[in-house]
C-alpha cells in the first residue's frame, strides 16, 4: 500500500513523459547540475533566466539523489532522456515519502477505515498524482507543506514550524497563508506560545533564509533571495496577472471540481459529521479563498489543500460505508460512497489521454530522433512553440547534433542556412507567408498534432471525442538539384521532333508493306501511335544528364510495359522540383490534394509520386493492368513498339484514372494512419480500386 501513490505516479509519468515551459527552470537546473557539473557558464538559465529567479535548492537535492543513477547511465551509455524519468521519478519519491507520513498520521487520528478510503480517494483522481512528477516550484514545496500537515495533526510544533519555514522561505511564499493559518489556530486555542514560537522561529528563519541567499547567489551569480523576487513581482507588483487572469471564484467552480473529481461532493458532508477534520478543512478552504485575491490563478497554486479535503471526504465515505448496514437508504448512500471511485477513475483516464496531446514539442523532437537515426549531420532550431511544450536539454541525445533554441530567430536566409532541419508551428492565419518562405527551401517530413477541442458524437460507444490539430512541423532542407530547365526543353523537344518522323516514317513503311496475315493488328492502333512518344533507349541519354547531377535521381521507366508518357505529361514532370518527386509521400500532401489547396507544382509532384507508387504496386505483384505479356508473346521488329505504346496507352489511362479516384479519397476513412503508413495506406486504396473496376 505505501508503494500504491508512487507507481500510480510512474504510470502517469510513463503516458506523458514530457514538460511544459512552467517546469523549465528546475528540469534544466537538474540537467545542468547531472551533465556540465562545474562548468556553471555554460548553465542555461544563463541564457534563458526566466522572468523571476528561482532557487537551485530543489534541484540540487534531487540532483544528487539522482546521481548515482546518472552516472550508471553514462557507464553502460544509456542516452540521458532516462534520465528525466529518473530525476522525475525521485521527485514523485519524495512526495510518496512524505504523503505516507501523513497517511500514517490520518491513521493514528481516524484509524484504518478512514486511511484506506483516504488512499482509495488519492490514487483514482487526477491532477495531484500527475503533479507528483512535474519539476515545479509547487511541487517541491509539497513534501515540506505534507510533512507540516501532519506535524501539525500530530501536535509537534517544532518540526511543523521548521518545515513551514523551509517551504516559505525557500519555495512558495505564500504558503505562509495556509500554514499561517493553522499555526493562528495554535495560537488562539493556547497550543502554542508567542515566547515559544519565537524561539523557534526566528533562528530557524535566518539559518534558512542564510542557506538559500548562499547558495541561490552563487549560482545566480549575484546577490539576490528569489522567493523575495518572485514575492515581489507576483503580489506586490501584481505583475503575475500579465500570464493572464481568471474570475475571483475560478478556484472553487473550476479548479476543485476537475482536481477532486466526485470527491469533492463529500468534502461537505465529512466537515459535518466529523469535527476533529473542521479546524484543517477550513484553514484549505480559507487559504483558497484568500489566494483567490490575486487575479492570476493556476491549480497548481493551491494543490496543498488536495490531501487536506480529501481526509475530509475520507471521513464522510467511512462514515456511510460504516452504516450501510443500518437500512436500504444507508446501502443506497454506501454504493454512491464506493461508485464515486469509478467515476473519479474514468475522469482521470480522460484527462490522462487529454494531456498526453498537449506536448507536441517534445513529441516532435522525439520524432525527429527517430527520423534521422543514421544522419550525424544534424543542426535543429527549435520554435518558441516546440521549446515551450516538451523539448528540454535532456532530450539532446546526440552528441554531434546541433540543438538551438535561438529565440531571435526570424527565419531569413542567412538565419536558416545554418539549419538542416526546423521544428515550426505548423501552417496557420498568423504564419502563412513564413510557411511560403520555407517551402522554397525546406520540404515538410511530418506533423506534430496537439490537443484543440472535445467534441460529442452521437453515434459512437465513446460519446466524447478529443480533437487535434496540426501543430509542429518537421522541416527538412531539401538538396537543390541545380537542372537549366529551358536546355533541358529543348533537347526534350528536339527529341520529340526527331521520334515522331521516325514514327511516321515506320506508319508510312508499314501501309507499303505487306502485313503478315498471322498478326491480327487493327489500323486503329496504329492511328494512335502516331501522337505518343514511346521513352525507351533514347531516353537513356536524358536520363545520363540528369544523374549526372549530384544527388543523383533515377527516373524509373518500366523495362517491361514501356511506361509511355504524353508530351504535356514528360514536360510538367520536368518542370517540377526533381527532387521533391524522389521523396515519399506522405499523408499532409494528400489531405491538401483533395481538399485542393496546392500550387500546380505541388499538385503535379504528389501526383507523380501516386503514379510511381501504383506502378511499383503493380510490378510487385508481377502483373500489368491490361495485356499481359504472359498472355500475348511479344511480336518481333517495327511491331514490337507499336504493341507497347498499345498497351501503355491503356496503361496509362487506367493509372490516370486511379490518380484521381485518389485524389478526391479521405484516407482517415479507410486507414488508421496511426498504425499504417500512407504508402501502405494506398497499396490497400489500390487494391481495392483494381477489385472495383474487375467485378465491373
Amino acid at each position: 500500500m505505501d508503494a500504491l501513490v508512487f507507481l500510480t505516479a510512474a504510470a502517469h509519468l510513463v503516458y506523458t513523459p514530457f514538460t511544459k515551459v512552467e517546469e523549465s527552470f528546475n528540469l534544466q537546473a537538474m540537467h545542468d547540475i547531472l551533465y556540465l557539473r562545474n562548468n556553471f557558464t555554460q548553465y542555461d538559465h544563463h541564457e534563458y533566466p526566466g522572468v523571476v529567479p528561482r532557487t537551485f535548492i530543489g534541484p540540487l537535492i534531487v540532483s544528487i539523489l539522482s546521481a548515482p543513477f546518472v552516472l550508471l547511465f553514462e557507464t553502460m551509455s544509456i542516452n540521458k532522456f532516462w534520465a528525466q524519468y529518473v530525476v522525475r521519478l525521485v521527485l514523485a519519491g519524495a512526495i510518496s515519502v512524505a504523503w505516507n507520513n501523513l497517511r500514517r498520521a490520518v491513521t493514528k487520528i481516524y484509524g484504518i477505515e478512514v486511511r484506506l478510503w483516504f488512499t482509495a480517494i488519492t490514487i483514482t483522481q487526477f491532477h495531484f498524482i500527475f503533479y507528483m512528477t512535474r519539476p515545479l516550484p509547487n511541487i517541491f514545496a509539497l513534501p515540506l507543506v505534507l510533512y507540516a500537515i501532519a506535524y501539525w495533526m500530530r501536535g509537534q510544533y517544532k518540526p511543523f514550524i521548521i518545515c513551514s519555514g523551509i517551504s516559505i522561505i525557500v519555495f512558495r511564499s505564500e504558503l505562509a497563508l495556509f500554514l499561517g493559518l493553522l499555526l493562528a489556530l495554535d495560537l488562539v486555542q493556547q497550543k502554542l506560545s508567542i515566547d515559544g514560537l519565537l524561539k523557534i522561529a526566528l533562528p530557524a528563519g535566518v539559518c534558512i533564509l542564510a542557506a538559500t541567499v548562499l547558495v541561490d547567489s552563487f549560482f545566480w551569480r549575484r546577490l539576490l533571495w528569489p522567493e523575495g523576487e518572485v514575492l515581489w513581482y507576483n503580489t506586490i507588483l501584481n505583475k503575475s496577472s500579465n500570464w493572464g487572469t481568471s474570475p475571483l471564484l475560478w478556484y472553487f467552480y473550476s479548479a476543485l471540481p476537475r482536481a477532486m473529481g466526485v470527491s469533492l461532493a463529500f468534502v461537505p458532508i465529512g466537515i459535518y459529521f466529523e469535527p476533529r477534520i473542521r479546524p484543517l478543512a477550513l484553514s484549505a478552504l480559507g487559504f483558497v479563498l484568500l489566494y483567490s485575491l490575486l487575479p492570476h490563478k493556476e491549480l497548481r497554486f493551491i494543490i496543498y489543500v488536495f490531501p487536506v479535503l480529501n481526509i475530509s471526504a475520507a471521513c464522510a465515505c467511512q462514515r456511510m460505508w460504516m452504516n450501510s448496514a443500518k437500512s436500504a437508504w444507508h446501502s443506497f448512500l454506501a454504493l454512491i460512497a464506493a461508485s464515486h471511485l469509478l467515476i473519479n477513475v474514468l475522469i482521470t483516464i480522460f484527462l490522462l489521454v487529454v494531456s498526453g496531446t498537449n506536448y507536441p514539442g517534445g513529441a516532435a523532437l522525439s520524432r525527429l530522433h527517430r527520423l534521422e537515426a543514421t544522419n550525424a549531420n544534424v543542426s535543429v532550431h527549435i520554435a518558441n512553440l516546440a521549446a515551450q511544450s516538451g523539448v528540454s536539454r535532456f532530450m539532446e541525445i546526440h552528441t554531434d547534433w546541433t540543438y538551438s533554441k535561438d529565440e531571435t530567430m526570424n527565419y531569413t536566409q542567412a538565419e536558416i542556412a545554418r539549419y538542416s532541419h526546423l521544428l515550426v508551428e505548423a501552417k496557420n492565419k498568423h504564419n502563412t507567408e513564413l510557411w511560403s518562405a520555407l517551402q522554397e527551401d525546406f520540404e515538410t517530413l511530418e506533423f506534430v498534432d496537439c490537443f484543440n477541442s472535445i467534441g460529442i458524437q452521437y453515434n459512437s460507444l465513446f460519446p466524447v471525442r478529443i480533437k487535434t490539430k496540426p501543430c509542429i512541423g518537421i522541416l527538412k532542407k531539401k538538396f537543390k538539384v541545380v537542372i537549366d530547365l529551358p536546355k533541358e526543353k529543348k533537347i526534350l523537344k528536339d527529341k520529340i521532333a526527331k521520334d515522331n518522323k521516325k514514327i511516321k516514317h515506320k506508319k508510312d513503311k508499314t501501309k507499303t508493306d505487306k502485313l503478315d496475315p498471322k498478326e491480327d493488328t487493327p489500323l486503329e492502333t496504329v492511328a494512335q501511335e502516331e501522337p505518343i512518344l514511346t521513352i525507351q533507349a533514347d531516353s537513356r541519354d536524358f536520363s545520363e544528364q540528369i544523374s549526372s547531377v549530384e544527388p543523383k535521381i533515377e527516373l524509373e521507366f518500366d523495362d517491361d510495359d514501356g511506361i509511355v508518357a504524353t508530351v504535356e505529361e514528360t514536360s510538367l514532370e520536368l518542370s517540377t522540383d526533381a527532387v521533391e518527386a524522389t521523396k515519399e509521400i506522405n499523408f499532409q500532401e494528400l489531405r491538401n490534394l483533395a481538399l485542393e489547396h496546392t500550387t500546380r507544382k505541388s499538385r503535379a509532384v504528389t501526383k507523380l509520386k501516386l503514379r510511381k507508387i501504383i506502378e511499383q504496386h503493380y510490378r510487385a505483384k508481377g502483373r500489368h493492368i491490361e495485356n499481359d505479356s504472359a498472355e500475348h508473346p511479344k511480336p518481333v521488329g517495327a511491331r514490337t513498339g507499336m504493341r507497347q505504346s498499345v498497351k501503355s496507352i491503356i496503361k496509362q489511362e487506367k493509372i490516370k484514372e486511379m490518380i484521381e479516384q485518389i485524389a478526391t479519397m479521405d484516407l482517415t476513412r479507410i486507414c488508421d494512419l496511426e498504425k499504417t503508413s500512407t504508402k501502405d495506406c494506398l497499396k490497400q486504396v489500390i487494391d481495392k480500386i483494381d477489385d472495383e473496376s474487375i467485378k465491373v
